[in-house]
């Protein structure tokens, strides 16, 4: 049987057994496929049947018998173990025949699939993706091939255009119906060519919907790779017909069209897929993450209670949807809305879960913005009128006792007279971000005039708050900033306080508090300044 050395130069590694299912024969390229020789095989060094992956054994016997009863079979895939403790993927045919003294053997053929295998199972896990993606998008999706033929396109895009999916399956995404003009169709055509080629493409278009109105859509075409190869192209279109009607001068402050950022994890909460743009937003590779848990993101001031309800709702097979903090690879900042939909088998197990993203950094960022004073970097006077109406409510319902100190730097006016107007402004930094390191964690301070700032302290009577105060103002002493104008040589502060503890029969008055306690300030400037009143 020469002829079987020819399979030694062959992707398939044959090999062939006696009657009593001895190895008779092995082909060399054995040692290329499972990094053992062919002489260790045939001197049963190496028992093949040890090599099968534990959980596919039984299988394979089962297939195996059945060949007392059939001339060839092929074995469903299974695992075999390599030389270098790694699994791979095979595919094998068994073949009896009957040699010249017509005694019975069998012949194996085996080969490599663990690339086919694997690319299953990432065809798997971007359905999975797609089907998450298309399910919860307001945006216009197509799933196209590299050539630009539709094979998928979701419900949002199909209600618009009013038609059916099956309709506008297997044409070229630029000659599909809702698109205005030659023009346009020719730019498609060229963009998409351009996604080919491995760009992102973003563009505006017109579509017509199904009552003949021109949209105004942001579309963007995204390649999808495999081992480096371009196997599909996503077209993602959001509707900005209303925003190019009320802001045609207004630019946008961030591109509404992102590349989506999702994960997938398996029901234990495991990382097992997540998208480009979860990697470059997090700043982790996407190696780093697989094998991981989300708590790797985790910002240690969110609370437990959060992850705690989180994992209650997925676990429950529904659909959970917040918002919360997070810590990048470089320990940077970012929020986002979550959305984590249960991924259900054909028999509704569950199989893990995908999560979809939304950064809404820039948002809290801004949101920020609106009560943090610009120069000190603490709360601003927007914010005190908010906390302090949220004080007096928790007083009028729950008896929660609280004062208000109102603090002005003495003699400010003469220290920007002459040290100017950059000298005043570092010390309003230096005596704010020490007034707020002197406080609890639980108290608060704010910039409410040039300056002026107020604190609002919780749980408090006329003993504590004094002790308070007297820190604050001993704590703006011991800075010893030069202030030759002031008769103490240093910036000091000057203190007044109204306490709030007892109920009565009238209703409390804000403006009133804030007038006691601006009233007992200037009773401590009267008195020679650096005072509590």
């Amino acid at each position: 049987m020469q002829y079987i050395k020819y399979f030694d130069d062959s992707p398939i590694t044959f090999f062939k057994y006696k009657k009593d299912y001895t190895l008779d024969y092995v082909t060399s390229n054995v040692e290329k496929l499972l990094g053992y020789s062919a002489e260790e095989f045939l001197s049963n060094k190496i028992d093949f049947e040890s090599l099968i992956h534990k959980n596919d054994k039984e299988k394979i016997q089962e297939q195996f018998n059945c060949i007392e009863f059939e001339e060839e079979i092929t074995l469903e895939p299974y695992r075999l173990k390599t030389k270098e403790n790694n699994y791979i993927w095979i595919k094998e045919t068994k073949k009896v025949f009957f040699n010249e003294n017509n005694e019975k053997e069998i012949c194996s053929y085996i080969q490599d699939i663990t690339k086919e295998i694997n690319l299953k199972q990432n065809l798997f896990y971007t359905n999975k993706i797609i089907k998450t993606v298309y399910d919860n998008s307001l945006h216009l999706i197509a799933l196209l091939k590299s050539n630009g033929t539709i094979l998928r396109i979701n419900k949002t895009a199909l209600d618009i255009i009013k038609d059916k999916e099956e309709k506008v399956l297997n044409i070229k995404f630029w000659n599909a119906s809702w698109w205005i003009s030659e023009e346009e169709k020719f730019q498609l055509k060229t963009e998409i060519k351009k996604a080919t080629k491995g760009e992102i493409v973003v563009s505006e278009k017109n579509i017509l919907d199904k009552e003949c109105n021109i949209l105004d859509i942001e579309l963007t075409i995204k390649p999808v790779y495999d081992n480096n190869r371009i196997i599909y192209l996503v077209c993602e279109g959001r509707d900005i017909t209303l925003h190019k009607l009320k802001e045609k001068k207004i630019n946008h402050y961030n591109e509404i069209i992102n590349k989506q950022l999702i994960s997938i994890t398996d029901k234990d909460g495991i990382i097992k897929d997540c998208s480009e743009g979860f990697c470059k937003l997090t700043g982790y590779s996407k190696n780093e993450l697989i094998g991981k848990k989300h708590t790797v993101l985790k910002h240690p001031q969110t609370k437990d209670k959060l992850y705690r309800n989180l994992w209650e709702t997925i676990l429950s097979k529904k659909i959970w949807k917040g918002r919360h903090k997070n810590l990048t690879k470089d320990k940077k900042v970012f929020w986002v809305e979550n959305l984590i939909s249960p991924n259900l088998d054909q028999n509704g197990n569950l199989e893990g879960f995908t999560a979809i993203y939304n950064n809404i950094t820039n948002s809290k960022k801004i949101k920020d913005l609106l009560v943090i004073d610009t120069l000190t970097k603490i709360y601003n006077k927007r914010y005190f009128n908010k906390i302090f109406k949220k004080f007096i409510k928790k007083f009028e319902n729950f008896n929660k006792s609280f004062s208000l100190i109102i603090i002005d730097i003495d003699f400010f006016k003469q220290y920007n007279d002459n040290y100017g107007h950059l000298k005043g402004d570092e010390v309003l930094s230096k005596v704010a971000r020490t007034l707020k390191e002197t406080l609890r964690k639980n108290d608060y301070v704010f910039r409410i005039g040039g300056e002026e700032f107020a604190v609002l302290v919780t749980n408090s009577n006329e003993n504590s708050i004094l002790t308070v105060a007297k820190k604050l103002k001993d704590a703006i002493y011991n800075l010893n900033l030069e202030h030759k104008f002031s008769e103490f040589n240093r910036v000091t502060i000057s203190l007044g306080i109204k306490t709030i503890n007892e109920k009565n029969e009238e209703k409390i008055d804000k403006n009133k508090i804030f007038l006691d306690a601006d009233n007992a300030l200037y009773k401590a400037k009267r008195e020679g300044r650096n005072k509590i009143f």
